[in-house]
C-alpha cells in the first residue's frame, strides 16, 4: 500500500473496514454475547434450573421479578449483585502519518577540458507528518445490556438507515466481527471471553470484585514508490541525463482499549458471611457498598494512571489510588443515599448527610421565598428508618 500524501486529519476510517462508532458497537455487543452465554450457565446451575426466560432480556426489571417469583429458591441478592455490575471502557486511537519525497537530477555540460563534459547535480526533499489522537469513555451495566433494547441494537432492529450493521447479514442473529489480523481493532477483540473470565473468577472462594483488561493493537502501513530515467547525453549541449524520484509513506495506528468491571461492593468471603458480623464490621471487612459505576470508573482511572507511569517511567507524587478518588468523585457519587452516605458510601455517615441535606433544602427554599435565612437547627430532624444515629 502506497501512502504518498498526508490527509489533513488522519482518521481510523481512512483505512479501517468499519468506522469508529461501529468498532465501539461491535465490541460492546461482543461483550454482551459473552454475558448472555454466562446467564445461560447460571440458569442451568440453579436448583431447579430456571426455564421459560430469555437470557437476552433477563435484565429487564419485570422479567427479573417474575423469575424470582416463579423460582423462590433463587438467591435474590446474588442476582441483584450481578445485575448491578458496571463496565467502564476507555478507547484511544492514536494515528501518525509520515510522508517523505525526494528527487535528484543530473545534468551534463560540454566543456573544452580533456574530459569533455562537466557534471551538475541537484536534489530536493520534502517531509510531512500528521498526527491525530482520539480518546473517549463510556459505561454499561449488566442489567442494561440484558434488555430488549440492547438485543434490538446488536441485531440491527429499528436502527437508522445510516447505521453500520452489527450483524454480517444486517439481520439477526448477532455475530461478532471476524478476526482481522491486518487491522485487529476492527475485528473480534476477545471481550466475550473477558467477561466470562471475570464472572468465573468471581464465583470462586475469595471472591474477585474488580477486573481490568488493557488491550493494545498496533498496525503499521508503509509504501515506497521509486523511479529513474536515464537519457544518453548529447554532445555540445546542456542536457538532462538522469532523474530519480522516491516517494515513501508510513502510517502507525495504535489502538488501546481498557475495560474495567466492578461489583457494587467488595465481595465478602463465604466465611465472613457465616459469621454474621454487624453492619459496621461488614464495612471494614467486606468493603463499602458503593455505586458500581463509581467503582468501575475508579478502577479504570487507577489502571490508566499506572499505565501512564509505565510509559513515561515517572512516578507521581500521589499514587493513582489516591489521585483517582477526587477525579472519580467529580463524575459519580460513591454511595446510594439510601443505606449509606451518598458522598462517601459509609453507613455511619448516612444519617448526618441526610440531616445536612434537609437543612440545606430548607435554607434554599427560604431564600427562594424571600424570607430570612433559616438557622441550621430549625428544620426537624428526619426519622431514620434504618435506625442509625448521628455520630457523637
Amino acid at each position: 500500500m502506497a501512502l504518498t500524501g498526508c490527509s489533513i486529519h488522519p482518521l481510523v476510517d481512512d483505512v479501517s473496514p468499519i468506522p469508529t462508532e461501529a468498532i465501539v458497537a461491535a465490541a460492546r455487543c461482543e461483550l454482551r454475547l459473552g454475558l448472555v452465554h454466562q446467564v445461560e450457565v447460571w440458569f442451568a446451575d440453579e436448583d431447579p434450573p430456571v426455564t421459560g426466560f430469555d437470557p437476552n432480556t433477563i435484565g429487564n426489571a419485570a422479567n427479573l421479578a417474575r423469575m424470582k417469583k416463579r423460582f423462590p429458591k433463587v438467591k435474590e441478592s446474588h442476582w441483584d449483585d450481578y445485575m448491578d455490575i458496571a463496565i467502564a471502557y476507555e478507547w484511544s486511537f492514536d494515528i501518525t502519518e509520515t510522508n517523505h519525497a525526494d528527487a535528484g537530477v543530473g545534468f551534463r555540460l560540454p566543456t573544452l577540458n580533456p574530459v569533455g563534459a562537466f557534471d551538475l547535480t541537484a536534489g530536493g526533499n520534502a517531509n510531512a507528518t500528521r498526527q491525530a489522537k482520539r480518546t473517549f469513555k463510556n459505561q454499561d451495566k449488566f442489567s442494561t445490556l440484558l434488555t430488549q433494547d440492547w438485543w434490538n441494537f446488536c441485531n440491527d432492529v429499528d436502527r437508522s438507515i445510516e447505521h453500520f450493521p452489527n450483524t454480517p447479514a444486517d439481520r439477526p442473529p448477532f455475530q461478532p466481527q471476524p478476526v482481522r489480523p491486518v487491522y485487529p481493532i476492527t475485528g473480534t477483540i476477545g471481550l466475550a471471553r473477558a467477561v466470562t473470565s471475570f464472572l468465573k473468577i468471581a464465583v470462586q472462594d475469595g471472591a474477585l470484585d474488580t477486573f481490568t483488561d488493557e488491550l493494545t493493537f498496533t498496525t503499521t502501513f508503509d509504501g515506497k514508490v521509486g523511479g529513474a530515467i536515464t537519457l544518453a547525453p548529447v554532445p555540445k549541449e546542456f542536457r538532462l541525463v538522469n532523474a530519480t524520484t522516491n516517494l515513501a509513506g508510513s502510517r502507525l495506528d495504535i489502538h488501546k482499549v481498557k475495560v474495567s468491571m466492578a461489583f457494587p461492593k467488595a465481595r465478602v468471603t463465604q466465611k465472613s458471611e457465616k459469621q454474621k458480623v454487624d453492619e459496621l464490621l461488614k464495612d471494614v471487612v467486606g468493603g463499602y457498598e458503593l455505586n458500581s459505576q463509581w467503582r468501575a470508573a475508579y478502577t479504570l482511572c487507577v489502571i490508566d494512571a499506572r499505565s501512564r507511569e509505565d510509559d513515561f517511567k515517572n512516578l507521581r507524587l500521589d499514587p493513582p489510588e489516591v489521585s483517582c478518588l477526587a477525579s472519580t468523585d467529580a463524575f459519580y457519587p460513591r454511595g446510594n443515599g439510601r443505606t449509606n452516605s451518598l458522598l462517601l458510601g459509609r453507613r455511619s455517615e448516612r444519617f448526618e448527610e441526610r440531616v445536612n441535606y434537609e437543612q440545606q433544602k430548607q435554607r434554599t427554599k427560604a431564600l427562594l421565598q424571600g424570607r430570612p435565612d433559616v438557622s441550621p437547627g430549625s428544620p426537624p430532624v428526619p426519622e431514620d428508618p434504618a435506625g442509625s444515629k448521628p455520630r457523637p
